[in-house]
């Protein structure tokens, strides 16, 4: 399978899935009725709330990520700016991971 196609099915994939967490984080937000720490951070003690959010953010993150590097292939390419931007953004992409990893560790490993 070509790693065009691979994408092509990934997006196809996780965007019913994209749709349903979406769909349960805004219901699981809406019953929280006091937005300050101490609830926060229960929800998130949760294991399957942390579970289910973490899934939901990294399904979300490389679905957007496949766009975002189709456009920069699309209105970059063969320009002097192409590699600058490509790795600018996989810069931050790494940094979001790796902020997702962090916030996880927290939670999982430290309480």
């Amino acid at each position: 399978m070509r790693f065009e196609t691979f994408k092509w099915l990934y997006q196809r994939i996780s965007t019913p899935f994209i749709i349903i967490f979406s769909l349960w984080i805004g219901f699981e937000a809406y019953q929280i009725r006091d937005y300050n720490y101490e609830t926060i951070n229960n929800f998130f003690q949760n294991n399957i709330n942390l579970f289910f959010f973490t899934i939901f953010f990294l399904l979300s993150l490389f679905h957007t990520a496949i766009e975002v590097f189709h456009a920069i292939s699309d209105y970059f390419s063969e320009t002097k700016n192409e590699n600058f931007i490509f790795y600018l953004t996989n810069f931050l992409y790494l940094i979001i991971i790796l902020s997702i990893l962090i916030f996880v560790f927290k939670y999982v490993f430290i309480q």
